[in-house]
């Protein structure tokens, strides 16, 4: 085939990145859009707290948002996870649940957006105060002077920020977890699905960016009706996790949406390796950072790497 180059018409990346949050070398990047699949009882719960957890070890988890009629079962899970009790949403049927996860987002952005006007200002009205002659108006009399003013030392002082984070310049990382929600309104809600699909645009700036938010998603079944993953959420998925199947058609289903590179039987190999322990799972990362070996792990803390289990090792075993 005979080919002729148009440069003028060559496509330009825009600089900028999907995943702009930097994590732990051995963490996924963020933001993410994560499933857990598996049966009642399997593991789930459990494997995306200790997620949540080694975020918020390394820094890069401020706030857990919650959706699950059952997290009072499970606040022994979650204990050491910091949840407040207003981001906690036990009514997955409740029409106004999306509308009041985006206001959290956008008030976090107006946070983070107030602490940085107020380090901007710092100096200049500091200043102001010390020569004794105060130049500020009276906006910036209840804007300021109020928002510096140390009660506890009766001095002015730079408020204490919100998070850590804060002084790098950079807003928290918020997660959604969504857990024992099948068969309920939300799991059908449209807004649900507009929420997946612009996770990582919410709490937009006026400069552009955005606060951001990464879900994870329990869910018993891949694609059946009932207690499955809709398609839009199967769609926009960066990683997953797979705990054991006796489903064969479901694990074909899986295997054609996240082997990747690998050939399907390669993938469901590297399945069965993964889950023959009980509770263990595979995580499937379609994401990976260069650092990690493989888009493949048993558990978290195991890489699986396709290229050493042979094909004839594969049809000896299968």
């Amino acid at each position: 085939m005979k080919t002729e180059v148009e440069p003028k018409a060559k496509i330009k990346v825009m600089p900028g990145s999907a995943f702009k949050i930097e994590t732990a070398d051995y963490l996924p990047k963020l933001h993410q859009l994560m499933i857990f699949n598996g049966k009642r009882g399997s593991g789930k719960s459990v494997a995306a707290t200790n997620l949540l957890r080694m975020y918020k070890e390394t820094g890069t988890c401020e706030k857990i948002i919650v959706i699950s009629p059952t997290f009072n079962s499970n606040k022994a899970l979650m204990k050491d996870l910091d949840i407040k009790e207003e981001d906690i949403f036990t009514d997955p049927d409740d029409p106004s649940i999306i509308q009041q996860i985006v206001n959290i987002i956008d008030g976090e952005r107006d946070e983070f957006l107030r602490y940085q006007h107020l380090v901007k200002n710092y100096k200049r009205i500091m200043k102001s105060i010390n020569s004794g002659i105060l130049t500020i108006d009276n906006d910036d009399l209840d804007q300021y002077l109020l928002a510096y003013y140390d009660v506890v030392n009766n001095k002015f002082n730079l408020p204490k920020p919100r998070y850590e984070c804060y002084k790098q310049n950079r807003p928290p990382v918020i997660f959604l977890f969504v857990d024992d929600a099948l068969c309920t309104k939300l799991m059908s809600n449209r807004k649900f699905f507009n929420l997946v699909t612009r996770h990582r645009h919410l709490g937009a700036f006026p400069q552009g960016g955005a606060v951001g938010l990464s879900i994870l998603i329990a869910i018993q079944n891949y694609k059946a009706q009932s207690g499955g993953c809709n398609k839009i959420v199967r769609n926009n998925c960066t990683s997953g996790i797979f705990f054991k199947s006796r489903d064969e058609s479901e694990i074909k289903q899986i295997a054609e949406s996240f082997a990747g590179e690998i050939p399907v039987e390669k993938f469901i190999k590297l399945y069965e390796i993964a889950t023959e322990e009980e509770h263990s799972f595979l995580f499937v990362d379609l994401h990976k950072k260069k650092n990690q070996p493989s888009m493949f792990r048993k558990r978290f803390d195991t890489y699986l790497i396709p290229d050493e289990i042979s094909d004839e090792k594969i049809s000896t075993e299968l």
